[in-house]
């Protein structure tokens, strides 16, 4: 049994900003994986994933962020989607790592990709916060992630 005292959740944070830019460090705990990657975007596209985030735990289309890119840079992509025709909601967060070397072996790049389930309330509440996060270009904004039998 892996019981390590650690919340279940996804949490987006802002690490830095720089002029234009935002870094920001997602952390993924979800049972036995867990991951963290920083990534750099812009304050716009956080406000429109969280306004499609939001749309989406109304009832709305899949809502995806893809921030960085997956060659060394850091990575962070969201997606969330329902499951089933009652609508429950799962998630799925790729993480890949920064900071290598530009001459860096593609396995010198650690990636994580998992999928988890949480609650539409949840969901809502969490587009909230990286709204506020956006507008503010601080802060941190949580999910709380549903345990998987």
């Amino acid at each position: 049994m892996d019981d390590l005292n650690l919340a279940r959740e996804l949490s987006v944070e802002v690490v830095y900003v720089d002029g234009d830019l935002t870094e920001l460090a997602a952390t993924v705990n979800a049972g036995h994986w867990r991951g963290r990657a920083t990534a750099y975007t812009v304050p716009a596209d956080v406000s429109v994933f969280a306004d499609a985030l939001l749309r989406f735990a109304e009832g709305g289309p899949t809502a995806v962020f893809e921030a960085g890119v997956d060659n060394g840079i850091g990575l962070i992509a969201l997606r969330f989607y329902r499951i089933d025709r009652s609508g429950h909601i799962a998630g799925h967060a790729t993480l890949a790592s920064g900071g290598v070397p530009t001459d860096h072996r593609p396995e010198q790049v650690s990636r994580l990709a998992v999928e988890f389930r949480a609650e539409a309330w949840g969901v809502a509440q969490f587009a909230r916060q990286l709204a506020e996060l956006a507008r503010t270009q601080e802060g941190r904004a949580s999910l709380v992630i549903e345990e998987q039998a």
